[in-house]
């Protein structure tokens, strides 16, 4: 069966062969220039027609693919926010950080490189699968089309270098940051047209808003709306063992007061617009253990909110009683932040959301899934973590 257009979250049969009666992936990919992509590997490029080999510097498009499994590289996607966190494809030691063999991180380096420097119509659109089992059969589900960067991300946020250690050695990766386009589907012929060598918004088949985003630089993301869920104690609970080590680590090595610096970090990651964060003097935090804010707006004219943030290091359940100390000092712009290493009752939360309070929960589990998120992960990493929060305590 012929495909016209790539669906968003719709499944694609990948026999790994498009000659293959049955498979829907790899032959969507074949063009007239006789040529597919590659059938493995992260990042799959595309050659124009009159170019033998896709290479970094000059291609029509990128498929990047995931399973979201890998542990050491926790790729993700928000489909609240339409945001798409990929890595790159140093994932071991033994090259720098752009000479990898197949050359994805030098395709990250370019890209983002257009991005920052307002070559938006030189880049070639990204498209973004997760490669899954069903049954005996492996699929591929199309997680939309892609642009680098993001509303609100500066040039040092969307693209970072992450270190890691292994077998004693350090090495870099990249962690980039993608949009998913407000976009159901995307067309072949508009992909026919690039592979001819068009720029994309050249074609007449170009998605309006990669159009736009090239022409404005604004992102209209594929948001999804999440209506307020109420969690039980189990749903605030480790999934797995590398979850379960890492909560445990949490709550076995840091006290009080550094859960306090703890809880500034965990801060920081949840937004950027997060600045001026401060853990308060132990005598003197009047119910707020860390105090920032929160800055919206543009580079020219922004506003700020006041963020106070209540940490507790606790075993137990947290109910009403310590919630309301954080409520009674938040005046009406403030924001919220309460974050515990252990759970929240199903009364509190209902009473937050109820009374539609601006306080942002995080629960001990909430904090390990932050962190993985940030590529901190393995046991090595999150030690060394919980190392650098001592030391930021003693400092």
């Amino acid at each position: 069966m012929k495909i016209d257009n790539l669906h968003i979250e719709k499944d694609y049969k990948n026999t790994g062969n498009w000659k293959n009666a049955d498979d829907e992936f790899n032959k969507f990919f074949r063009f007239k220039d006789g040529k597919g992509i590659k059938n493995m590997g992260g990042f799959r490029l595309k050659s124009k027609i009159d170019i033998s080999n896709a290479n970094h510097i000059d291609f029509a498009f990128c498929v990047v693919v995931t399973n979201f499994k890998d542990k050491e590289w926790p790729d993700l996607i928000d489909k609240e926010s339409g945001t798409f966190v990929y890595y790159g494809d140093n994932k071991i030691p033994g090259n720098p950080i752009d000479q990898t063999p197949l050359g994805g991180n030098k395709f990250l380096e370019k890209i983002f490189n257009d991005l920052h420097e307002d070559r938006r119509k030189l880049i070639p659109p990204v498209l973004c699968f997760e490669s899954l089992k069903i049954g005996d059969k492996a699929f591929m589900k199309f997680l939309g089309l892609a642009a680098p960067g993001g509303n609100k991300l500066s040039a040092e946020e969307d693209l970072t270098g992450i270190w890691k250690l292994k077998d004693g050695n350090r090495f870099q990766n990249y962690r980039s940051i993608f949009t998913i386009l407000d976009e159901a589907k995307v067309n072949k012929l508009w992909l026919e047209d690039i592979v001819s060598g068009l720029l994309p918004i050249d074609s007449v088949h170009c998605p309006k808003r990669w159009k736009e985003w090239v022409n404005t630089g604004l992102y209209r993301a594929l948001e999804a709306k999440k209506e307020i869920s109420i969690r039980l104690d189990k749903d605030q609970k480790p999934i797995n063992n590398e979850e379960e080590l890492n909560l445990n680590l949490l709550k076995n090595e840091l006290n009080d007061r550094e859960f306090e610096f703890a809880a500034l970090e965990i801060v920081k990651y949840l937004s950027p617009n997060f600045k001026d964060l401060t853990v308060t003097p132990k005598a003197k935090d009047q119910g707020r253990d860390v105090m920032g804010k929160y800055y919206l707006g543009h580079s020219d004219h922004k506003v700020s909110l006041d963020v106070s943030v209540e940490a507790k290091f606790w075993k137990g359940n947290i109910g009403v009683k310590p919630l309301m100390r954080l409520i009674s000092r938040l005046k009406d712009s403030d924001i919220g932040i309460f974050i515990t290493s252990s759970s929240f009752s199903t009364q509190i939360q209902k009473e937050i959301a109820d009374d539609d309070r601006p306080i942002i929960l995080i629960c001990g589990i909430d904090i390990i899934r932050i962190l993985k998120r940030q590529g901190l992960s393995n046991e090595s990493d999150f030690k060394n973590w919980i190392e650098s929060i001592k030391q930021k305590t003693t400092s």
